[in-house]
């Protein structure tokens, strides 16, 4: 039996201010946005970056179920770039550095890389495999 991992739920603060990290900073393609009424705050935004769909949901409709817990901690993801200077780079420019690592550093297993956090505190590792496919993610 095949599977693959397609997409993730983020559940975030302000979905409108998430959907601009990640399409502007991250490059991902909105493909929906929808609001409980008309001119109202976002509800849920869905974006891709390449095959795999981020979707973001507003929070505080699930309050209960987050009651113990802080956004953005237990989760880790990964964002493979073809230029990870360049991007760190873009990160900068836009004022949207919220680094965990600090600038780009060479690591043993063959990536160049840098963690960062988006606006709710998600941590993404930004990543250039220069492992000539030795490692795969």
């Amino acid at each position: 039996m095949g599977a693959s991992v397609t997409s993730v739920f983020l559940y975030v603060k302000d979905v409108r201010r998430s959907l601009e990290f990640y399409n502007e900073v991250v490059g991902a393609e909105i493909l929906q946005v929808h609001a409980e009424q008309e001119n109202g705050p976002y509800s849920l935004a869905i974006l891709r970056i390449e095959a795999f769909t981020v979707m973001l949901h507003a929070q505080e409709a699930h309050a209960e179920e987050f009651a113990d817990t802080r956004l953005g901690v237990g989760i880790h993801l990964q964002l493979q770039v073809d230029d990870v200077d360049a991007f760190y780079q873009k990160c900068l420019d836009e004022g949207a550095m919220l680094s965990v690592s600090g600038e780009p550093a060479d690591q043993e297993w063959g990536w160049r890389e840098f963690a960062l956090r988006d606006p709710d505190g998600f941590v993404w590792s930004v990543y250039q495999d220069k492992s000539e496919g030795q490692w795969t993610a």
